[in-house]
């Protein structure tokens, strides 16, 4: 019980740092980004193959578990993986699409927030790669560190493809 209230304290100031987060990280301090109305109709698709993508990867998890496949990690980090396979394609087809960065996002504050962000995050698993604490202990992060990574990687990748096409 203590652990299902220490989650829920933490999320709810999760969401507080997110909304102080976002308004540091928007040109004109909102917490909601603008987006104009292309770049609306694209991330509506966005989020639809981000929910397939959650959906196919749950029935995957369904059909293991019927199975009796017993995988070697505890099922909320499984359930969890689902959410941050959703949350990569999200921002994968945004990213692609042109569609990541909102008209008032401030890029270079949001580079700040993410790297940030990863380091707080790698502070858990540090131990345990050390063998210092228990796997289980330090999982969550380390698939948000992996998301973080994806995310960086494509935003620096389509960067790089973009200043090409723009020298031709």
């Amino acid at each position: 019980m203590f652990a299902s209230i220490g989650l829920a304290v933490g999320i709810i100031v999760g969401l507080i740092i997110c909304v102080l987060l976002a308004k540091f990280g928007n040109k004109d301090g909102a917490v909601k980004s603008k987006y104009d109305e292309r770049q609306e109709a694209v991330r509506g698709k966005a989020y639809r193959y981000a929910f397939y993508s959650v959906m196919i990867y749950e029935a995957l998890m369904l059909v293991l578990e019927i199975g009796q496949i017993a995988l070697p990690l505890p099922s909320y980090i499984l359930h969890f993986a689902g959410i941050i396979v959703g949350c990569i394609v999200l921002a994968g087809y945004c990213i692609w699409k042109d569609v990541y960065w909102g008209l008032n996002n401030n890029r270079k504050r949001y580079a700040v927030i993410f790297l940030v962000t990863a380091a707080l995050n790698a502070i858990p698993v540090v131990p345990m790669i050390a063998g210092k604490t228990t796997l289980d202990s330090g999982w969550l992060n380390v698939i948000v560190l992996i998301m973080l990574a994806v995310i960086g990687i494509e935003l620096i990748i389509k960067e790089v493809v973009d200043r090409r096409e723009a020298e031709k």
